[in-house]
């Protein structure tokens, strides 16, 4: 238990640093850029370099911190936590989506406007340092909640939570880091039309921008505003499935533009239908969907039986 307890106790005294540098950003830049007069043509991006910083800022002020020193006293509450606030963690993909436009535009003026404020806040390290520091931050929680599992386990406690959370602890980082990488690309973009099914029916068709990640789903709507000759689209997170827990159905009431996702999740009750623009949009959407549907098939099945899935690739080479 000593173990559980030491790697714990780092969890929270690196949450602490983690807030602490966030609030330097928060206190120092922003409320500088606020405060005074900013460089003529740098109007209406300040927003883009920070993206949605303060939100996660205020939330790990707020609850984590809190939540975290809890399990000081109980570290078993440990993996409920990241199972808790797996949606609110999205905010994180949010972030990273964000990223490249954000470094895009510090490094135009990384040399004048933000190394004369970094002097006159007195702060050592520079922006781009600092605003890497919740990606950093999110990768890390899986690398803890490793080592409290590997204690966990060795002291015969049930680590069937701890596992979940760590689930949870990949696929965000991913599904992040993913979102960085479409962020990087020009001209990415398929937009579809969902309807979530509920209890009472349908609900109606609603633009969204659709990403497909080896192991995520993610629905958002696209806010798109003009400054200027300067655009800037802003994904706001709405739904997401996760792929090992999805099925597809290429068919629904015979529509030729619609197929369905339904979450096979225990408890979750989730189905969202989706309409192409076009039957080769649609074509295209199914393809990628099943191949990575059956990569995940493929990954489970050497997983469950590892000799006769070594077999099965032999036959078929």
């Amino acid at each position: 238990m000593d173990g559980i307890r030491y790697v714990v106790q780092e969890l929270f005294d690196t949450e602490k640093d983690y807030v602490k540098d966030l609030s330097l950003i928060i206190n120092g830049y922003m409320e500088y850029m606020k405060e005074n007069p900013l460089p003529e043509d740098m109007e209406g991006k300040d927003k883009i370099i920070f993206g949605n910083i303060y939100q996660i800022y205020d939330w790990h002020k707020e609850t984590m911190l809190t939540e975290l020193e809890k399990c000081l006293t109980n570290p078993g509450r440990v993996g409920s936590i990241f199972i808790r606030y797996e949606r609110r963690l999205y905010m994180y993909v949010k972030y990273c989506e964000n990223k490249p436009k954000s470094e895009y535009i510090v490094s135009e003026y990384l040399d004048t406007y933000f190394e004369e404020v970094r002097q006159k806040l007195g702060h050592r390290l520079m922006l781009p340092d600092m605003l890497i520091k919740p990606v950093q931050r999110i990768v890390r929680y899986q690398l803890l909640l490793k080592d409290i599992l590997k204690y966990t386990e060795k002291a015969d406690e049930d680590p069937t939570e701890l596992k979940k959370a760590l689930r949870v602890m990949r696929i965000v980082p991913k599904a992040a880091n993913d979102m960085m990488q479409v962020g990087r690309l020009s001209g990415f973009n398929d937009t579809l039309l969902v309807a979530e099914v509920t209890s009472a029916g349908q609900q109606k068709f609603k633009e969204r921008r659709v990403f497909l990640f080896e192991q995520i789903i993610i629905f958002s709507e696209m806010i798109e505003r003009k400054k200027g000759n300067f655009s800037n689209a802003t994904y706001i997170f709405k739904n997401s499935l996760k792929v090992n827990k999805m099925s597809l159905s290429d068919t629904v009431d015979g529509e030729p533009l619609k197929f369905q996702l339904t979450d096979r999740t225990p408890g979750s009750d989730v189905k969202l239908i989706i309409q192409a623009n076009s039957e080769e949009n649609k074509v295209s959407w199914i393809k990628q969907i099943r191949s990575i549907l059956d990569m995940q098939g493929d990954f489970l099945r050497a997983l469950q039986s590892p000799i006769a899935y070594q077999k099965e690739l032999t036959k078929e080479l």
